[in-house]
């Protein structure tokens, strides 16, 4: 008899602890949205960062994310003793948005991946590439790509910059590849701790219209709406991952 009230009591005891950590995972995620919603309505202070300021706890490993925007990921990274893959692992602070400006029918993701892959005749590489219905990932995402134009600007997009090109083609859907590629940038965002901030266009790194569409039919705006709507819904959904983690099974009824 005693025996059984000390396993019950033991188990109400579990249950307040298990409680308590959901309860603080839930205050911290509010507490961190809330921010958010506060610096995306104020506008941003000038502050002045030191050295040890900027490098605070940014991601240096790569995850193979499987999939996003229900589009299983390809990845099919490019060799290593290739010029396209510069292989230098690096702190992972933004995401970096371009458009490849291929019009030809089949430049899609998959010609692009190949061309990464195959061709070693270039230094210019990026991580991600989106069209319509398809993501392929050629370089992990803790390393080094050279796409933004900044040379070795640190931080910048070269070092810094997760890249992500989408596709253009004539028979690509581009609205469709804004909204593949704004849910891929949603979950590389929560996946590395990163903030809508955190999505720059190539044309932040270096005077060039990119990515081209984006900029010149007057839909940036329209697009980091598609990222924050994508990110709130992905943000909560890891809330409820990390929740479910906690939670302890359930015996089964004998």
């Amino acid at each position: 008899m005693k025996t059984k009230r000390l396993k019950k009591q033991i188990e109400i005891l579990l249950g307040i602890l298990v409680t308590c950590i959901v309860l603080l995972s839930l205050a911290v995620f509010i507490m961190r949205m809330k921010d958010q919603q506060q610096e995306a309505a104020e506008p941003a202070a000038e502050t002045e960062q030191t050295e040890e300021t900027i490098s605070s706890s940014y991601w240096v490993n790569n995850v193979e994310i499987p999939e996003a925007g229900g589009i299983r990921l390809e990845h099919i990274h490019i060799p290593w003793d290739s010029s396209r893959r510069p292989g230098e692992v690096r702190e992972i602070r933004y995401i970096t948005i371009h458009e490849t400006d291929n019009r030809s029918s089949g430049a899609d993701s998959a010609a692009h991946s190949n061309l990464l892959v195959n061709d070693a005749s270039d230094m210019t590489g990026w991580h991600y590439t989106v069209d319509d219905h398809s993501i392929y990932h050629n370089i992990p995402d803790n390393e080094i790509g050279w796409n933004a134009g900044d040379n070795r600007t640190d931080p910048g997009g070269n070092m810094n910059g997760i890249g992500i090109e989408m596709c253009v083609n004539l028979t690509n859907d581009f609205n469709q590849t804004m909204r593949n590629t704004a849910s891929l940038a949603a979950k590389l965002l929560v996946t590395y701790d990163l903030k809508v901030d955190d999505v720059r266009l190539h044309a932040d790194f270096m005077d060039k219209v990119c990515p081209h569409r984006l900029i010149t039919e007057g839909r940036v705006a329209e697009f980091y709406e598609m990222i924050r709507q994508e990110y709130a819904a992905e943000a909560a959904s890891e809330l409820d991952r990390r929740i479910e983690a906690l939670l302890p099974v359930q015996p089964a009824e004998e």
